[in-house]
């Protein structure tokens, strides 16, 4: 030890005081500099790896029929008019009730309840909103009169019984249908017959809301008169064949992304499933979700 010292006040021409400070910076110094290493060896967990368990999520993703719309199981709908005061369990079927919501209709009336008006039904606990929008119009109350073997019926003429709307396809619908809602002129109805067209039809009611210059209440009355049929598919892009513009074409589908597409196709050749556009860093679980329905890879 006595030699070492000397050796360091040679080399660095240290006094002695010196000497014994370097000394006792020296092992501090080493502590210092291999103190992360050690600990990285010694003490921290191995990161895991969740390759496997994410390519399992991606596979189930890529076979996932995704429909946003929920869809009534091997039910043929059928709409009609119908009294709910009096309406046969096999009839509500028909008109796509889910079986608990015929069922408590049922045992309403059996209990002593009765539908005074149309928007009575809505009372009924379960019932859907969007549903009750599309039976509105078929709701047909009928009132017996005192001494009198007429019926009236939830409208507000006398003696005359209204024809219910036609509650129509959107996906279906042309120009002078929609025109004869109030507040559609031409203008608009090519608006949104433009916009079907050019998102490959609508999957969702709420999409009628993308129009532009349609108010409130013009979306009510075509949400009233127009539903979407559970089984439709839109028109779908392939996107290992798609060019930038024709992604770019579609409203969902910003020229950058299109772009990114393109790009990240060319890199690393055709998609094995939609879900790995998700490994493109300007689409998220929101961007996803929205145009998936309206993407394929066959």
């Amino acid at each position: 030890m006595h030699r070492f010292r000397l050796w360091i006040r040679n080399i660095f021409g240290f006094s002695q005081s010196e000497t014994n400070g370097f000394l006792i910076l020296l092992p501090a110094m080493l502590l210092i500099l291999f103190s992360y290493p050690l600990y990285i060896t010694f003490f921290q967990q191995p990161e895991i790896s969740n390759d496997a368990e994410q390519s399992k999520i991606d596979s189930l993703l890529a076979h996932w029929d995704f429909n946003p719309i929920r869809t009534i199981e091997n039910k043929t709908i059928t709409l009609f008019a119908f009294d709910p005061n009096t309406a046969t369990k096999e009839e509500f079927d028909s008109l796509g009730l889910p079986a608990y919501l015929s069922e408590r209709i049922i045992n309403y009336r059996t209990k002593g309840g009765s539908f005074r008006k149309r928007d009575d039904l809505s009372k009924i606990y379960g019932m859907d909103s969007s549903l009750m929008k599309r039976l509105y119009p078929f709701i047909e109350i009928r009132v017996e009169k005192p001494n009198s073997k007429e019926r009236i019926t939830d409208n507000k003429t006398d003696n005359k019984k209204s024809t219910p709307a036609v509650v129509q396809d959107l996906n279906l619908a042309d120009t002078a249908q929609l025109k004869l809602i109030r507040g559609i002129g031409p203008v608009l109805a090519n608006r949104i017959v433009k916009y079907r067209n050019a998102l490959g039809g609508f999957v969702d009611q709420n999409q009628i809301k993308e129009v532009y210059g349609l108010d409130t209440n013009v979306i009510k009355m075509v949400n009233t008169r127009f539903y979407i049929d559970p089984s439709f598919r839109p028109s779908r892009i392939n996107i290992n064949t798609a060019s930038e513009s024709d992604l770019s074409n579609h409203p969902y589908i910003r020229s950058k992304i299109a772009k990114s597409i393109v790009a990240y196709r060319f890199q690393h050749g055709s998609f094995n499933e939609i879900a790995d556009l998700l490994k493109i860093d300007l689409i998220d679980q929101t961007i996803f979700d929205r145009i998936r329905p309206y993407l394929t890879i066959e």
